[in-house]
């Protein structure tokens, strides 16, 4: 019992420490210039293998290459000119440090690049999504998701 406490020690160790607060806002941020870049693979690399989605009145999964097509797709057909936070991403992390959520609320506008003659348009979103550490780094495991056009 005791070579297993050490062993799952020396492995929760080989982690360099982090400010995992400052880490998860990296994210955050990474997320805010995929989509203003409009990069669906900067956004992949942000998430888990597999994300569990809570949306619509609905719960799936999608694998993180699936989420990376969606977001590349998506960003074929539309351009932002801003997405911006409301208010401060709240951030908890487990005492362990393995775990983590972030809840977010942004404003964002954009255009259609298929459809340019409808102009600008805009909405607001919020959400909160659970991270966990996965190789010494963050990933986005799932996320329950509100857009208000």
């Amino acid at each position: 019992m005791i070579a297993v406490a050490l062993a799952v020690s020396l492995v929760a160790s080989t982690c360099p420490a982090t400010d995992s607060r400052s880490e998860l806002l990296s994210l955050h941020e990474t997320t805010r210039q995929a989509h203003l870049r409009g990069d669906g693979a900067l956004i992949a690399g942000t998430i888990s293998d597999q994300l569990l989605l809570a949306e619509n009145g609905g719960i799936r999964t999608q694998s993180n290459a699936e989420v990376g097509q969606f977001f590349t797709g998506y960003f074929s057909r539309v351009r932002y000119r801003e997405w911006r936070d409301v208010s401060p991403p709240v951030v908890t992390i487990s005492p362990d440090g393995e775990m983590a959520w972030m809840a977010v609320g942004v404003e964002a506008k954009y255009a259609r690049a298929d459809k340019p003659a409808e102009g600008e348009k805009s909405f607001k979103s919020s959400w909160i999504a659970t991270y966990k550490r996965d190789k010494c780094a963050w990933r986005m495991t799932g996320i329950a998701s509100d857009i208000v056009e």
